[in-house]
């Protein structure tokens, strides 16, 4: 049983990787929905460079350490913020705001982004607190772009 759930887990961390982040964001750009496509990628690359920031200053192990011996790999190797977190809470916060438009599809994304976040812990490649910085990164941009 727990290989299946690893397993499916794997899986539903892909939701709140960068391949699936690009994909989603491409797909607005050959809908030809440009702004749409602009706010998510400069989302994503205040997500990556504030993360850069925070690493830069303070490193903390993941569960299952990585090793490095670059300083790309040693902020890779950082847990906080979760990335995944940041990015599919910035993506939920737009999917609401912007695309969904009945409670049912808002719903299955809100139980998704939960799985996503809970994945990051249950894979152990996160901490809860690196998970709830990962939101907090989230929130914080959605609102710079949403709701400047």
């Amino acid at each position: 049983m727990k290989i299946i759930l690893k397993k499916i887990f794997e899986e539903v961390t892909i939701l709140g990787g960068l391949m699936f982040f690009l994909i989603f964001s491409f797909w607005f750009l050959f809908q030809e929905k440009h702004v749409f496509f602009i706010v998510l990628i400069l989302g994503q690359s205040v997500i990556y460079l504030t993360t850069l920031i925070i690493r830069l200053f303070y490193f903390k192990n993941r569960p299952n350490r990585i090793r490095y011996r670059t300083l790309l790999e040693k902020l890779d190797a950082s847990s906080f913020p979760s990335i995944h977190a940041a990015r599919i809470s910035f993506l939920f916060i737009f999917l609401v705001i912007f695309v969904a438009k009945d409670v049912f599809f808002i719903l299955l994304f809100f139980i998704l982004t939960l799985l996503v976040l809970y994945s990051r812990i249950y894979l152990e490649k996160h901490y809860l607190i690196d998970v709830i910085g990962g939101v907090i990164l989230g929130i914080i941009t959605s609102s710079l772009f949403f709701f400047a």
